[in-house]
């Protein structure tokens, strides 16, 4: 006797026709985060995996879409690997670089930061080992960007209590600037990039009507806000759309229009979408 398939969540009617209406202002585009949103949170970074439904449903809708995108903290290169499908733009460490079709874009100011960024990142790992405050910790050089995961942590707060101070002091030492995301310390170039100034350079490029953005975590905050304010002051459709769940920050939910519960509810919300895209079409 065969495998029962897990049947997918159930799609709210009222999200659905919200994402539908925002997409019915042509051109549109749909941009999503990676990790929480299409991809589960792992304990490791190599370890995600993006959502099979929600792959086969951004195929769909980049052969029907102005705009097919990915952004995340993540390297291009990285975040391209993951999805895997040629048709969509990828925009990695928070807007800093972006891939597509085969062509690499990358913000100057961030590419002559990576000398800094591992030069921080190296001074962190150090001093945390030296003060006791590396348990479970992994550092991440994704070459424009540095990020120390303390998701494996025994205390997770304990280490962030240690390792926040310490990520700082190496970050201002060669100016550069530190996030916070979920269960994670960032090192950046200091300069004025990231989700939000990635999705309004995208809706500028393509013209887009209407825009709709998913994300989970604290880093997408600014993606939910440059939509708000596009919105407001550019007469742009756009919907944010936030995938809720245990760690969810409550800047996410402040700055979202709908929400969904978690990495299937979004991956079936975004197949719900490709069919209803089509039933506009055929009828």
């Amino acid at each position: 006797m065969g495998e029962v398939a897990p049947s997918r969540p159930e799609v709210d009617a009222e999200t659905l026709r919200r994402c539908l209406a925002t997409l019915h202002h042509a051109p549109g585009g749909i941009v999503t985060d990676i990790d929480g949103t299409i991809s589960a949170i792992a304990p490791t970074p190599s370890e995600a995996r993006v959502d099979d439904t929600a792959r086969r449903a951004l195929q769909r809708l980049a052969s029907r879409l102005a705009v097919v995108g990915v952004v995340s903290g993540r390297a291009a290169v990285d975040g391209e690997a993951m999805v895997g499908l040629p048709a969509v733009i990828y925009i990695g460490n928070h807007g800093m670089e972006r891939r597509h079709l085969g062509t690499r874009w990358a913000h100057p100011g961030a590419v002559a930061s990576q000398a800094s960024i591992t030069a921080a990142l190296a001074e962190i790992a150090a001093e945390a080992v030296r003060r006791g405050a590396d348990d479970g910790m992994i550092v991440e050089n994704k070459g424009l960007s540095g990020t120390v995961h303390y998701r494996l942590a025994a205390d997770p707060e304990g280490v962030r209590a240690a390792l926040l101070p310490i990520a700082v002091a190496a970050a201002q030492a060669h100016g550069l600037v530190v996030t916070e995301g979920r269960l994670i310390v960032e090192v950046r170039p200091s300069i004025v990039v990231n989700k939000g100034t990635a999705l309004v350079d995208l809706a500028a490029e393509y013209r887009l009507q209407g825009m709709i953005f998913l994300g989970d975590d604290l880093t997408d905050v600014d993606g939910f806000v440059a939509l708000r304010t596009l919105r407001e002051h550019d007469a742009l459709a756009t919907l944010r759309v936030g995938v809720l769940g245990a760690e969810t920050h409550p800047r996410v939910r402040e700055e979202i229009d709908v929400s969904v519960q978690g990495v299937a509810a979004c991956a079936a919300l975004l197949e719900a979408i490709a069919d209803g895209l089509d039933a506009a079409r055929s009828g």
